[in-house]
């Protein structure tokens, strides 16, 4: 029988535009972390509340989390970044892990819309190794064991970075009033003992910005490396909130040496519901999820010569509208 550890590890201060730094203990594999963000935010001034960024304002105090790995010499593991992700894309997978239900602020909190106020914050930000509905069980949890299963060790280190808003015009934009936070940011991860090594995993997101119609916009900064899991692609319309949106994707097409695909968007959204993604009753306005495992790492996708496209609408203006694209890929040991 597999031991677990199930345990909240550390927390420290934070302070407002500075990281907070944690360093992982070893032992066994890491199934999922959490970063917990916990406290009092204030909001003083009678000046304009501004408009909000994103669908939850609040979600926008952690500017992005960075998980590094440094492998120990002769290790056959991944080195660097393991995960590189805006809060937001997050939240938005963890959906798919939480039986298609979104959480942000376990208190519903919005921040008043802006308002001068006082605020309890409870904003867990989940970070999954392993996913549910991975038939190989836990194949991609982070090895946090000294050693792997030939002898040598995998990682001399693995550092988690949470980097903090520092002005109340990072979550509403135009805003005229100040912020003030008195709280905690603790990390919380679930393990299990298990024998067998298990395979890299890379989490990673950036932004597409949207300069004009298209029918074929290829995005450049998509991960060219590694074997694709799971995309996520968030379509965000007009700055300065940046709202999801089903007006800027009408069709995806991806084709590669182990996939062809062709799908208008309402094709895509039905697919997330159909598989057990997503719940339905939720609003999914703006998601487009891919899973490209079926529940098998073994059906992963490699990056390398994946060709894609997006034909996408531009209805607020050159550069007004983006896609926030998050990956996973797996990386076999060396």
């Amino acid at each position: 029988m597999a031991f677990e550890d199930r345990y909240n590890r550390a927390q420290f201060p934070v302070t407002l535009g500075a990281p907070v730094v944690f360093k992982l203990n070893k032992g066994d594999k890491v199934l999922s972390g959490k970063i917990i963000v916990t406290g009092i935010l204030t909001i003083t001034g009678d000046g304009a509340p501004g408009t909000k960024i994103g669908d939850n304002a609040l979600v926008n105090l952690v500017r992005r989390v960075l998980v590094v790995g440094n492998k120990a010499g002769g290790s056959r593991y991944y080195n660097g970044a393991l995960v590189n992700c805006s809060a937001q894309s997050l939240l938005r997978f963890a959906m798919s892990q939480r039986s298609g239900k979104y959480l942000d602020d376990l208190f519903g909190q919005t921040l008043g819309d802006g308002a001068a106020g006082v605020y309890q914050v409870y904003l867990e930000i989940p970070i999954y190794f392993a996913t549910k509905q991975s038939l190989g069980g836990y194949s991609t949890a982070l090895n946090m064991d000294p050693v792997d299963s030939q002898g040598n060790r995998v990682y001399s280190s693995v550092q988690i970075r949470v980097d903090f808003a520092q002005l109340l015009t990072e979550l509403f934009a135009g805003s005229a009033n100040a912020m003030a936070f008195a709280g905690m940011c603790e990390w919380r991860d679930d393990r299990l003992a298990i024998q067998t090594d298990t395979t890299p995993l890379v989490q990673e997101d950036h932004e597409l910005f949207i300069q004009n119609a298209n029918w074929r916009l290829v995005d450049d900064a998509m991960p060219a490396d590694g074997n694709f899991l799971q995309w996520l692609i968030m379509a965000q319309q007009g700055t300065p909130g940046w709202q999801l949106s089903d007006n800027l994707i009408n069709e995806i097409r991806a084709q590669g040496s182990t996939l062809n695909l062709k799908e208008y968007w309402q094709d895509t959204r039905a697919e997330m519901i159909d598989s057990g993604f997503f719940d339905p009753s939720q609003t999914l306005t703006g998601l487009f999820f891919f899973d490209w495992t079926h529940g098998l790492l073994a059906n992963s996708n490699p990056a390398v010569g994946l060709q894609h496209e997006f034909s996408v609408n531009n209805p607020s203006g050159a550069g007004e509208d983006r896609l926030r694209i998050y990956t996973r890929r797996a990386y076999p040991l060396a």
